[in-house]
């Protein structure tokens, strides 16, 4: 059964894939926008609210014989429901993201992805050998450009025709023409300060190497943020690293915020941060940038801080200082300090506290490995590649789970 996917015709096109390899697949659509983007071969329309869909969820996976899930988006509302009975029955979850390491790779777990992944909090097993896994992908897929489209066409659609209980079933708002305006101001935002945003990065990279700390903010509707920050909000981490920033950290150093591309034209941080700065007396010590290569800030920064976002993997690849503030797959103590909700910003100022570089490359190799297939939810040819990894991934858990069976059976 597959049930809400990335915006768009991934999840059409997955249907039509998994049919031509052997499989029964079910669709199930909740809104006018997943029904555009479907299949009317095994198509099921839900018209329920969320008190209604666990019940219905329950009664149609046990009578329609389903073996696997497969969703997009472990926390959203409908997707937490499905998940917690899908365990109930003992039917397997396979639950997709963005990839963690982008681009060129999407997220392909059993269970759920980030805070509830398989791997939160683990590091490899001991004399498990990931040498030959690839650091990077071998293809940029070019979704980003396809995402934009299909999420405009999905959304729009989505906006216009919906009523009554099918709002109650949306994991986010999206309104129309605000999402227009948010574009339009997006857009020009990243033009008009294309140069001030080269010319910071560039400063910091000739004047302030490894002097600076990088704190990338997220998207305030993300359901990562929402579902794991462990109370915090975009809003809340800008204010308390400011005020720590302001009082405790060395001489010298400097405080780096990049706002995400998404979330560059719905927020006023760029010019709430420079004021707040101003308010803490330390507008001289911090810098704003809404574009660049989150990498390359990354490798000559002093370390970074992040809620929960991914771009926590690239201060492990790099080999900075981390802070986890709120709940993240890759909060481990070996590797990251731990904020669990209550973080020590003051302390973290001053921290070394950096895994070596054979146990940060071995768990990203083993973290692609167990948790990432090529491939892309947008890009045509990457769309193709994400199917076919997608199948490889099902038989790899059916062995799994035959397996397991096994040794149950012999115990």
């Amino acid at each position: 059964m597959l049930l809400q996917g990335p915006p768009g015709p991934f999840f059409k096109r997955l249907q039509l894939y998994l049919e031509g390899n052997g499989h029964d697949v079910w669709r199930v659509v909740f809104n006018p926008a997943d029904r555009f983007f479907s299949n009317r071969h095994g198509r099921v329309n839900f018209y329920g609210d969320l008190g209604e869909w666990e019940n219905w969820f329950s009664d149609f996976i046990e009578g329609a014989g389903i073996d696997h899930v497969i969703l997009f988006g472990a926390e959203r509302p409908a997707h937490r429901i499905a998940r917690s009975i899908a365990a109930e029955q003992g039917i397997d979850v396979v639950s997709l993201e963005e990839g963690y390491i982008r681009p060129g790779y999407v997220t392909v777990e059993r269970g759920g992805n980030n805070a509830s992944s398989p791997l939160a909090g683990a590091l490899p097993l001991a004399g498990l050998n990931y040498e030959e896994q690839p650091d990077f992908p071998a293809e940029d897929f070019k979704g980003f450009e396809p995402m934009c489209f299909q999420n405009a066409v999905h959304y729009t659609v989505r906006a216009l025709f919906s009523f009554g209980k099918q709002k109650a079933m949306f994991h986010r708002e999206v309104p129309l023409f605000p999402e227009i305006f948010f574009w339009l101001r997006s857009t020009w935002r990243r033009w008009t300060k294309q140069t001030l945003n080269f010319t910071t990065i560039q400063n910091l990279l000739e004047h302030h190497d490894g002097n600076y700390y990088l704190v990338p903010l997220q998207v305030d509707s993300d359901s990562q943020l929402r579902g794991a920050a462990l109370g915090w909000s975009t809003l809340k981490l800008i204010s308390a690293t400011l005020k720590s920033f302001a009082r405790h950290a060395p001489p010298g150093k400097r405080l780096v915020f990049k706002i995400h591309p998404l979330e560059r034209g719905r927020s006023n941080h760029a010019s709430l941060i420079p004021n707040m700065a101003r308010a803490f007396g330390i507008e001289d010590r911090v810098d704003v940038v809404d574009t660049g290569s989150l990498g390359l800030l990354t490798r000559h920064s002093a370390g970074m801080i992040t809620i929960n976002s991914t771009s926590g993997l690239s201060a492990l690849h790099h080999g900075v200082p981390l802070l986890v503030v709120g709940a993240a797959f890759y909060a481990v103590p070996e590797l990251a300090v731990i904020g669990n909700g209550h973080p020590d910003f003051d302390s973290f100022w001053h921290s070394r506290h950096v895994a070596d570089k054979r146990t940060r490359h071995a768990y990203l190799r083993w973290v692609k490995h167990e948790a990432l297939v090529m491939g892309d939810f947008y890009a045509a040819k990457g769309v193709h590649a994400a199917c076919q990894n997608i199948l490889l991934k099902l038989a790899e858990y059916r062995r799994a789970e035959k397996t397991e069976m096994e040794a149950r059976s012999a115990c």
